[in-house]
């Protein structure tokens, strides 16, 4: 009759660690399985709005005349300026 008995518990004692495995196991799967669907989610509307930015007129280059003429007026400056002509008297300090 002993023996039954401590079959019994190590049965019952055994059930029980199994099923506290499968809800462990079963929880930390959920929360993978939510973690995964939530970078999948935001990789694939960061992918789709890509295109919607591009498509937009703010980014254009021509919807902002304004910039795009005092960006040609500095490289023209630029270009204009007379530069220094080096020579072999030339020095680094004219008051020498």
């Amino acid at each position: 009759m002993a023996h039954i008995r401590s079959s019994s518990r190590f049965l019952a004692f055994a059930f029980a660690a199994v099923a506290a495995v499968l809800s462990t196991a079963t929880v930390a799967l959920d929360r993978v399985a939510t973690a995964c669907t939530a970078v999948y989610q935001f990789a694939c509307d960061f992918v789709a709005s890509v295109p919607a930015k591009f498509a937009e007129p703010v980014l254009r280059l021509t919807a902002r005349p304004v910039e795009l003429v005092q960006a040609c007026a500095y490289a023209l400056g630029l270009a204009k300026r007379e530069r220094p002509h080096v020579r072999s008297q030339w020095r680094m300090c004219p008051s020498v």
